[in-house]
């Protein structure tokens, strides 16, 4: 819909939780949906096999076909985050110092766009006016690795239902993963 100049997006936050954001924000004030995408890489064949976590970003308000087109320059690049190789004896503590480190690195690299969400930012629009915005995260694209990665779960199990990998073919589907729970019922450890 077209406001003089300003062109108003109001589909890309259409779940129960976009009311709950835009309720909060003050009068005047604009929701910006952030896209993060992560994906582990290699970055330089020729250079000695490096590799990655490139962390990209985009807004939730670009069009999926839009955002597809390498052309449209619609996800930037945040951060290449590292993959580490730790010397542990222990496989499953190399596994998770590796993914307490990434999640370190996220925090530190996410920190201003966590803040923004929170308490907002002042942001020029096209047209060079200043806008109050607040940058919730919409979506998270990763594949099925960086999931459990990023849920903190291991092994086989699914990063956003209770399943464990012997109940995936189960004609149902089962209970989501909640806030403080993980697939084997336990509380999830903080800190």
């Amino acid at each position: 819909m077209m406001h003089g100049l300003c062109r108003s997006v109001s589909r890309h936050f259409e779940g129960s939780h976009s009311d709950i954001n835009q309720s909060q924000i003050p009068a005047g004030a604009t929701l910006l949906g952030t896209i993060l995408s992560l994906d582990k890489t290699n970055i330089s064949v020729l250079t000695g096999d490096r590799i990655a976590h490139p962390l990209l970003i985009s807004l939730a308000n670009i069009k999926m076909a839009t955002q597809l087109m390498l052309s449209s320059h619609a996800f930037l690049l945040a951060t290449l985050l590292p993959v580490p190789k730790f010397v542990h004896k222990n496989k499953r503590m190399k596994g998770i110092l590796e993914d307490h480190l990434i999640h370190q690195c996220l925090d530190i690299v996410l920190e201003p766009l966590k803040r923004a969400a929170q308490v907002g930012v002042m942001l020029s629009d096209p047209w060079g006016h200043n806008r109050y915005c607040f940058t919730p995260l919409a979506s998270y694209i990763v594949d099925t690795p960086e999931a459990a990665m990023l849920a903190t779960i291991g092994g086989k199990t699914s990063p956003v239902t209770m399943a464990m990998y012997k109940q995936f073919s189960d004609p149902f589907q089962h209970e989501p993963v909640k806030s403080g729970s993980t697939p084997v019922g336990g509380p999830v450890k903080s800190g």
